[in-house]
């Protein structure tokens, strides 16, 4: 069971990076047209400055979904570093559902207030509902809490979970990693 929650996670990771990567491919082109519009057509579109805001917010939200996914996400190690074995699973997991219940509390329960309450207002130029763009927030919110829930299993299983080595992480010098 943990083992086909660990692939899904893994399909669930590639399927994040590419619908960010296309935003961010359209993030990029609306600059490079927005640019363009201003200083050689010299009429600025009007849209894509609301349009790359948007954007903005949904890869900034999916690359950090994308990094709880793949355990590249900044972390402070010094504890747990010094704790191996049992403890060293116990704390971590531990910090696993302090950080599920962090992400639920603010992204999820938040976000969901705040997609609820921002439905009704519009963007000015592109007319979307405010709730659409602010969606970003309780969706990767659950798919955060989902990544921290097979680490959990894993953890408890015995499975490694993948950690990046060559992430930089907070800790005392000693422990420090690059």
């Amino acid at each position: 069971m943990v083992r086909a929650l660990a692939r899904f996670k893994s399909t669930l990771n590639y399927m994040v990076m590419i619908i960010a990567s296309i935003l961010t491919t359209i993030l990029v082109f609306g600059a490079i047209w927005q640019v363009f519009s201003r200083y050689v057509l010299g009429a600025p579109s009007t849209f894509t400055e609301e349009l790359l805001r948007f954007l903005l917010i949904w890869v900034a939200f999916l690359g950090a979904t994308y990094a709880f996914g793949s355990n590249q996400h900044l972390a402070i190690v010094f504890l747990k570093n010094k704790l191996t074995g049992k403890k060293g699973v116990s704390l971590q997991i531990v910090i696993d559902v302090i950080v599920i219940i962090f992400i639920f509390t603010i992204l999820v329960r938040g976000g969901y207030a705040i997609v609820d309450s921002t439905m009704g207002q519009l963007s000015p130029i592109l007319r979307w509902p405010m709730g659409v763009i602010y969606a970003i927030l309780p969706i990767s919110g659950v798919l955060m809490i989902f990544y921290q829930l097979i680490n959990i299993m894993e953890r408890s299983k015995g499975y490694k979970v993948e950690e990046n080595e060559d992430i930089a992480v907070l800790g005392s010098p000693d422990d420090r990693e690059v």
